[in-house]
């Protein structure tokens, strides 16, 4: 047994070394390593659960209840594939989405972490630059239907990792080593989970591997917006619901890309009938699906049904503060219904969640210059033109990217700049009637 007067966090060390069936074990020196070394910053610092039952001290039980905040980075993606760039995109946003169900977690969202997609910095740096305590970081590499992810997770002061772990799985687990990663960092940072968390967190967007592949696949080339770009997607995401015809993330994303086709290419009843179609079925299966609600916003905007379009976009935000194409909807729906100081109230909060999203700076610039402050919507665009920049570092195919960026830089006088980016996207999409 284990002594009364040891810590209670080293006896359950102790005991998981300890278990008869080697995969309760720790499965790395590394890991109990990990274990041992945070066991004794804490025992230093006063705050360890064992001091804090000895001492009844307050501040320790403060401290262990506080919220505390981790930056979750983009995987890097080592098997080279191009491809597999969107299942990387998709599983480290999947992990962000995961790790938010916990309450007392502070995750920063997808736009804020986007900046260092690709780039090379310590847990240190991105700390400094957001005020995260803790930083996730890692790499996946994709062979077929195998998968080998690394996951870490960092003390942003101190650069020491508090947890470490390697998966070498099949494709299909991948929902449970997104279930594991987030329990293990609720467990690094003592935090338990309630049951409505457990529940949460157990719950699969989908049992079939393939859908979830087709599906990361279509929602990366429907941000796009070109017309073949949105045809890709299109069958990408019925694909996925042939494969799952109950994934309701997927039927949303069908959504989208209809309202995109109403909306970009082609003003046919068809598209509006098809998306609220899916539209309904995804809500059916998800009632608060966020994803479903920004869908059904951006179908009503397409019709120009403003005040529902608002209205929905409203309640996917309250659902999911980050939700994708929630704040372009509203500012485009607000803009287009002369709804212009309620849109420049959300401008700031909308590009701050949105990020690198270059589409949503367009309809709060626009509100901004139709209200007259144009040094505010001169500062919008300046902030497009570097997510704009930053899409094509990482996308140099994305040809709407190019035009947009091409737009910001004959507003800024630099015309032959301008006319060498145009070109760039017309040798991509030779064909498509928004180039």
């Amino acid at each position: 047994g284990i002594q009364p007067n040891v810590s209670p966090d080293l006896g359950r060390i102790v005991e998981r070394a300890m278990q008869k069936d080697p995969a309760a074990r720790y499965q790395s020196a590394g890991e109990m390593r990990a274990d041992l070394e945070r066991l004794k910053r804490d025992l230093e610092s006063g705050r360890a659960a064992g001091v804090s039952s000895r001492t009844g001290g307050a501040g320790a039980s403060a401290a262990a209840s506080a919220v505390k905040s981790v930056a979750v980075l983009y995987f890097e993606n080592l098997s080279g594939a191009r491809e597999d760039e969107f299942f990387r995109d998709g599983m480290t946003e999947d992990v962000i989405t995961e790790l938010s169900k916990i309450r007392r977690l502070h995750v920063f969202p997808r736009a804020t972490v986007l900046p260092f997609r690709g780039q090379t910095v310590t847990a240190t740096d991105v700390g400094q630059q957001l005020k995260a305590d803790y930083v996730l970081n890692g790499s996946l590499r994709r062979a077929g239907n195998r998968l080998r992810i690394n996951a870490q997770l960092v003390d942003a002061k101190t650069d020491f990792p508090l947890w470490a772990e390697r998966y070498d799985r099949e494709l299909q687990d991948v929902f449970e080593v997104q279930d594991e990663i987030a329990r293990k960092i609720a467990e690094a940072l003592r935090l338990a989970l309630t049951p409505q968390e457990e529940k949460a967190l157990a719950r699969k967007p989908t049992e079939n591997p393939q859908a979830y592949d087709f599906f990361l696949r279509a929602r990366g080339y429907a941000r796009r917006m070109t017309r073949l770009d949105l045809e890709i997607a299109l069958d990408f995401y019925e694909q996925a619901i042939e494969l799952d015809p109950s994934f309701a993330l997927a039927h949303a994303g069908l959504a989208v890309v209809c309202a995109s086709f109403f909306f970009w290419h082609e003003q046919d009843e068809k598209w509006i009938h098809k998306g609220v179609e899916a539209c309904e079925r995804a809500l059916e299966l998800d009632p608060q699906s966020a994803e479903a609600l920004a869908a059904r916003a951006m179908l009503y905007d397409a019709e120009r049904k403003f005040d529902q379009a608002v209205r929905y976009a409203r309640r996917a935000l309250a659902i999911k503060p980050d939700c994708d194409g929630a704040y372009l909807t509203l500012g485009r729906s607000l803009f287009r219904s002369d709804q212009l100081e309620e849109a420049a109230a959300i401008a700031d909060r909308a590009v701050e969640v949105s990020g690198n999203d270059y589409n949503v700076h367009l309809p709060y610039a626009l509100v901004l210059e139709r209200l007259g402050r144009l040094d505010e919507a001169g500062e919008l665009r300046r902030q497009q033109t570097q997510a704009l920049q930053e899409q094509l570092r990482q996308v140099p195919e994305d040809a709407r990217a190019w035009i947009l960026l091409a737009g910001n830089h004959t507003k800024d006088g630099q015309t032959e700049t301008a006319i060498r980016e145009l070109q760039k996207a017309t040798s991509l999409r030779p064909r498509d009637p928004i180039i």
